[in-house]
């Protein structure tokens, strides 16, 4: 394996004489053929990697830790598209007004917003994305250098761009420079370590600063898992985190007997839900979920099943994205399920526990062929309770390309604006969360309906995402 047709060029972070002398250092030469001394620009060009079957042992493992030093070349490439584009957006913003800390801010978000449509990335993904770029390329240069070199792993540059945080503007350099010599011979976890026991030895002065940094980002988060399971995590101060931790332990402990099924880490979850929810009826032994939740539930059924009316279900045709038209097996009963808002599907056995529970809930009706959903809105400019329930019920998320903020916590847009003629109909209104909300009104991006619940986006780069509601 080679890299061949490679150019060179002047290497982005190597800003000053002493990242010259790093590079010396690390005996960098104007040649790089996948070797252990790349180019400090890197290689642009082609790669030819014969097929990886004929590869014995040896050769598997040394094209391996060669494309590995190619990918981190490519990901500084990365960071530094990610901050031309902050850039351009810094300027946007200049010309909107004077001040440079809001200009530097908005730069961030938005170029977030772009970066994250075209890499698909989640809003808070895109923003640490960009954040990271400009800390690599502007104030670590010997670590973007490790990174373009392939000495680094993105994941090693990052890290000791965060433990570098806090440490005194005098010091920053020094603590850098033993960072990545550690970086280059360790793994993440280790480097971890490593950096945080000599920022406690020769920086102690900086915790106060990193924990109140790191406080603000604290967060709580649902990520839905398979079989009717969800992850919810908590991102705390660590003496909150083991207070509550140590409390429900104690808890679970405590309800250990001899005639006690469960096990410790059981308990311990069935604790937590106790404590953060009533009691209600149902089987304490099993840790069952839906206890003790008092919720409105939206729960989307097939009209026809609903009524136990399916009049020649047999000749209906099937819709282009129904599961028989894309090549699965015919489905067994009605081609619906029971759905979770913020969760996604679930078990009918679950859905009923749920909706037995529930003091009301919303029954959405859905054609079960086509899963076209059967009701439509009235023609005002405030859209009726009802309408804005089934909107956000068909979007589920914010519409921009992806944000995943929840339904329930967005604004109904009217897609056409309301004083430009649009109309309050489900085929000119999406879920847009505050943000995004925002960014539509001040002109940054652009949003059409071609199609009811069909949402394209237009980005200020002039780019455009069309996403599609999830099916019922």
């Amino acid at each position: 394996m080679r890299f061949s047709e490679q150019q060179f060029g002047s290497g982005a972070g190597a800003p000053a004489a002493d990242v010259a002398d790093e590079g010396a250092r690390l005996g960098l030469t104007s040649v790089w053929e996948g070797s252990a001394d790349p180019a400090a620009s890197g290689p642009r060009g082609r790669v030819q990697l014969p097929p990886v079957d004929s590869f014995d042992l040896p050769h598997a493992v040394e094209a391996l830790a060669l494309v590995s030093e190619l990918q981190s070349w490519a990901e500084a490439q990365k960071a530094k598209l990610v901050n031309r584009i902050r850039e351009h957006y810094r300027l946007k913003s200049l010309y909107r007004n004077d001040d440079a800390a809001v200009a530097e801010e908005e730069s961030s978000l938005w170029a977030a917003e772009e970066i994250g449509a075209v890499l698909r990335l989640p809003a808070r993904t895109a923003r640490t994305l960009v954040e990271q770029s400009e800390r690599l390329i502007h104030a670590y240069p010997r670590t973007f250098l490790g990174l373009e070199s392939g000495r680094l792993s993105w994941r090693h540059a990052t890290t000791v761009v965060e433990e570098c945080v806090g440490v005194p503007a005098d010091s920053v350099a020094q603590f850098e420079q033993e960072l990545v010599e550690t970086a280059e011979r360790s793994t993440v976890p280790k480097l971890t370590r490593h950096a945080r026991g000599l920022r406690e030895l020769l920086h102690s002065d900086a915790a106060p600063i990193r924990t109140t940094r790191a406080t603000a980002d604290r967060r709580v988060l649902l990520e839905p898992a398979p079989d009717g399971m969800a992850w919810l995590s908590a991102y705390l101060p660590a003496e909150q985190a083991c207070g509550i931790y140590n409390r429900l332990d104690a808890g679970a402990r405590g309800l250990q007997t001899p005639d006690e099924p469960r096990t410790l880490t059981q308990l311990r979850a069935d604790v937590l839900t106790d404590l953060l929810t009533h009691t209600c009826a149902g089987n304490i032994d099993t840790g069952t979920g839906y206890r003790g939740i008092n919720a409105t539930v939206h729960l989307t059924v097939p009209a026809l099943t609903l009524l136990n009316q399916l009049p020649g279900a047999e000749d209906a045709p099937l819709s282009d994205t129904s599961p028989e038209a894309r090549g699965y097996p015919p489905a067994q009963g009605p081609r619906s399920y029971p759905a979770l808002e913020g969760y996604g599907p679930i078990d009918p056995d679950t859905a009923a526990r749920l909706a037995a529970h529930a003091p009301s809930f919303t029954r959405i009706l859905t054609h079960p062929h086509t899963g076209a959903a059967l009701s439509i809105g009235r023609a005002t400019y405030r859209p009726p309770k009802h309408l804005q329930d089934w909107v956000r019920i068909r979007d589920k998320t914010c519409r921009h390309p992806g944000c995943n903020r929840a339904a329930v916590a967005t604004e109904i847009d009217h897609t056409i604006p309301w004083h430009h003629g649009g109309r309050t109909n489900h085929d000119n209104l999406a879920c847009l969360c505050a943000k995004h909300h925002r960014l539509k009104t001040i002109g940054l991006w652009d949003y059409t309906q071609p199609e009811p619940g069909t949402i394209t986006a237009t980005s200020p780069a002039g780019k455009t995402y069309t996403t599609q509601p999830p099916p019922f």
